[in-house]
């Protein structure tokens, strides 16, 4: 049985995390200014951007409702990460 990569390395968890940045960053927000707004520590977020933390499906919802997006742009974001 051919075992996957952890989800860390998966290409598609990358392009989330590499897309919450580019949001992130074109909004203005500091890692802590996210943490402040998403009710986190900033180590949360460092951890997050770097891929030393894991997020699951829970937490980057909330994180993309945080900067901005709204239910029909979480889905198609969502979408498209499962058709990559």
């Amino acid at each position: 049985m051919k075992t996957r990569p952890k989800t860390i390395f998966d290409k598609r968890y990358s392009r989330l995390i590499a897309d919450l940045i580019a949001i992130r960053k074109n909004k203005g927000w500091s890692q802590r200014e996210l943490a402040k707004q998403a009710q986190v520590s900033h180590c949360f977020i460092g951890r997050t951007e770097t891929k030393e933390r894991r997020l699951d499906l829970i937490e980057a919802i909330d994180l993309m409702r945080v900067l901005g997006l709204r239910n029909p742009d979480i889905v198609k974001k969502i979408a498209e990460l499962i058709n990559a």
